[in-house]
């Protein structure tokens, strides 16, 4: 697998870490109620796998 592959699996595995600490980053209290539930529906979709991985787009 080369470098670039392997760095690109690392920063989509870190986004989906990142989605899980979402809730608490600065300013999360100010968002708007349509905010909020835009990131609920986003992490909805990660939980149940609602994304596509780097492999599934770009294969081996």
């Amino acid at each position: 697998m080369s470098e670039v592959v392997k760095r690109l699996e690392r920063i989509e595995r870190l986004l989906i870490e990142l989605n899980s600490k979402i809730d608490n980053f600065l300013g999360y209290e100010d968002l708007s109620a349509e905010e909020h539930e835009e990131l609920r529906k986003m992490r909805e979709e990660v939980k149940k796998g609602g994304f596509v991985s780097f492999k599934e787009l770009f294969g081996d």
